[in-house]
């Protein structure tokens, strides 16, 4: 106890956030000893067979038509990187005689299993690297009990379960948030080709170029933008497919329905049905995901005096709740706003213990709970979660439109002073 007052007294924002994460540690582990650890299978999908099979699924996609016969939703850089991974785990997977390749036996074989952990171990020690690059000035190890805090957070283990290949593009968006202002030039422009790589494999990522665009550098922001591009859609060349086939594939996966994961607006609006047909609730839910996202970036555009931090945790709120492919290990984007929240903010103030809050709800592990034979525990947890994000976007975008129109308000009042 005596040497969390001191952590608190040196740093309290990030020592709360810390504890809160510790306390629902603690929470859910006790959860897990009632329930018999069915709480915490229950977080997870609900076929066991289906666990990491999002990597090797990708492989098998990669390695024949992707875009023509598998119809792949990903982005032709990362589909050529699931392509290479497969020239050399393929000639190691036994396929029995009359069966054809499958997810499955590369998930069966040494070399299959081996590569998804290989990535993991590797994806995990780069996310480390950072935080001690970013953490390294606020001492007693703090990049260690973050890192720790961050991989038991039901967003990045949902991620690790499905075996998403969305870590690699949290570490490569940080990578360009920690280069792009550099002066050394070649530092900007790697990072901007970070940038590009994880629009490569996620492909939305590519909005943080809008923090260039804030940044007043036209010119930068035309060169960023060329290398986003070329590393998102160049790579079709090597593959079957080209930009209008993927956009049409991922237009079959954009919610249209009531049931789908609770982590997007187009989701939450059609959740609540309205009574209305299903074809005008889609309309709606569309209309409000684009006034979200103007908004979004009028505040990250325009707004000159928001926190570095800030800025980021709009983004990657967009990153979430915006058009796209909802899931809930989306929710690992909030990592980058809550790591510059902790290393930022030095002072608890009220703000700071509701942002501290409202982060350290969108990350802890929430006990998986069954209802009457009935796992309805994702959808739970992605309210908690997503409804955490939500508030954090309206209260930030709601400050920004008001100092907006103050600073308007205040350059009318001057010009009309000078007038008279």
């Amino acid at each position: 106890m005596r040497r969390i007052r001191e952590e608190y007294d040196a740093n309290p924002v990030c020592t709360v956030f810390l504890i809160l994460c510790v306390l629902f540690l603690i929470l859910f582990i006790i959860a897990v000893i009632v329930t018999n650890g069915s709480s915490f299978k229950n977080m997870f999908c609900w076929d066991p067979t289906d666990t990491f099979m999002d990597h090797f699924d990708s492989i098998v996609y990669s390695s024949d038509r992707p875009y023509t016969h598998w119809e792949v939703i990903y982005p032709p850089l990362v589909t050529i990187f699931y392509a290479v991974l497969g020239h050399f785990i393929l000639p190691y997977v036994e396929i029995p005689a009359g069966d054809s390749l499958s997810a499955e036996l590369i998930k069966n074989s040494q070399m299959g299993i081996l590569s998804f952990f290989f990535i993991t171990l590797l994806t995990f020690y780069a996310l480390y690297l950072v935080c001690s690059r970013l953490m390294k000035d606020m001492g007693y190890r703090k990049e260690l009990f973050f890192l720790f805090a961050v991989i038991l957070t039901y967003p990045l283990l949902y991620a690790v379960e499905r075996g998403n290949n969305i870590v690699i593009a949290l570490v490569l968006c940080f990578l360009f948030l920690m280069g792009y202002r550099s002066e050394n030039k070649i530092i900007r422009y790697a990072s901007y080709i970070a940038l590009g790589c994880a629009a490569g494999f996620k492909l939305y990522p590519a909005i943080l170029g809008l923090l260039v665009l804030r940044e007043r550098k036209y010119r930068e922001m035309a060169i960023c933008a060329s290398i986003v591009a070329a590393l998102a859609f160049v790579p079709f060349v090597f593959t079957d497919g080209n930009p209008m086939m993927l956009l049409d594939t991922l237009s079959w996966y954009v919610p249209t329905r009531v049931g789908v994961s609770l982590s997007q607006i187009i989701s939450w609006v059609l959740q609540m049905e309205l009574g209305l047909p299903a074809g005008t609730v889609s309309v709606i839910s569309y209309s409000v995901t684009v006034v979200f996202t103007l908004l979004s970036f009028i505040v990250i555009l325009f707004d000159r005096n928001m926190k570095f931090w800030k800025v980021v945790a709009l983004l990657s709120c967009n990153l979430i709740l915006g058009p796209g492919i909802g899931t809930q290990y989306q929710i690992v984007y909030m990592t980058m706003p809550i790591l510059y929240f902790l290393i930022s903010e030095k002072e608890m103030t009220r703000e700071n213990m509701f942002y501290a809050i409202c982060f350290a709800m969108t990350m802890v592990l929430i006990p998986g709970i069954e209802f009457a034979g009935s796992h309805f525990s994702q959808g739970m947890i992605g309210v908690v979660e997503s409804v955490s994000v939500i508030i954090i976007a309206m209260a930030i975008i709601g400050e920004g439109l008001i100092r907006i129109y103050r600073n308007c308000s205040g350059e009318r009042g001057r010009d009309a002073g000078t007038a008279l």
